[in-house]
């Protein structure tokens, strides 16, 4: 324990922990964004444009986020100008996704992108978080909260039914491209914490777990962001006093809470 509080002195500690703590209690609200609205089939390709958009970076010696974001919002943007009807959107992200990971392979070999490289755009590293990375974490995480906080009405129409949400006056492409463009913020951020291949521990497990008991949008909200919470505080601490990676641990435990979640519900 004597060992966790020195740590917590050093500047990239508190950083970490910092934005690990915004993270998991914010981006779970893009969970629930990407189950409820069907998204699973661009999270994957946006994932690959993490991956992308990291070896650009790599290649490049910029900053992380100055690449994967651009990266993540052009994809998204071609992705749905190639979306013309709502069964074309896992055609499109399957075929970005398939082009990304192309021209992330043809990166690696012309700008001879190390190894040892590669994994940390695959597994992050809450540790490396500039001042300017927490102000982008900061920046997206309010924005999100308070445009759900906001919005909630008009969201929750479009959940339950786009055409009844659409007959009632709600903008739907509007709001599906700002749900769609968060989307792709989140997945973006959420890289340089817990990695490329570990996303969905801290975007979507917390909310896969919750949704099995939760009687309304509302409530699927606020558990989900509270296990994220709860979860990243939790797999923080544990990371620094075992010396483990931060992605691991939190896999494991959002993996747990989704399991105790699965069998209370049967109890119930």
């Amino acid at each position: 324990m004597n060992r966790v509080l020195f740590l917590l002195t050093l500047k990239p500690i508190l950083l970490g922990l910092f934005g690990v703590l915004i993270s998991g209690l914010t981006f779970p609200i893009a969970g629930v964004i990407i189950i409820r609205h069907n998204l699973i089939p661009m999270r994957y390709m946006l994932m690959h444009g993490v991956i992308l958009g990291g070896m650009l970076a790599i290649a490049m010696s910029v900053n992380l986020l100055w690449i994967v974001i651009p990266v993540n919002i052009v994809l998204v943007l071609i992705m749905m100008k190639l979306n013309t009807s709502g069964h074309a959107l896992s055609n499109a992200s399957t075929a970005m996704m398939v082009c990304t990971m192309g021209l992330a392979s043809l990166l690696a070999h012309l700008f001879n992108v190390p190894a040892k490289d590669t994994l940390e755009v695959l597994w992050g590293s809450p540790f490396a978080l500039t001042t300017f990375d927490i102000t982008i974490l900061l920046i997206l995480a309010l924005s999100l909260a308070l445009y759900v906080y906001f919005f909630f009405r008009p969201l929750s129409m479009i959940f339950f039914d786009k055409d009844i949400a659409s007959s009632m006056g709600v903008n739907v492409k509007l709001h599906s491209t700002i749900m769609v463009l968060f989307t792709a913020l989140v997945i973006s951020v959420a890289m340089k914490i817990i990695g490329a291949l570990l996303i969905d521990a801290l975007v979507v497990l917390p909310v896969v777990g919750n949704a099995k008991r939760c009687t309304s949008l509302k409530s699927l909200f606020i558990s989900s962001s509270l296990t994220g919470f709860v979860l990243c505080l939790l797999g923080y601490f544990f990371s620094l006093l075992w010396n483990l990676p931060l992605s691991g641990i939190l896999a494991v435990l959002a993996t747990l809470v989704f399991v105790f979640n699965s069998l209370l519900r049967r109890k119930v």
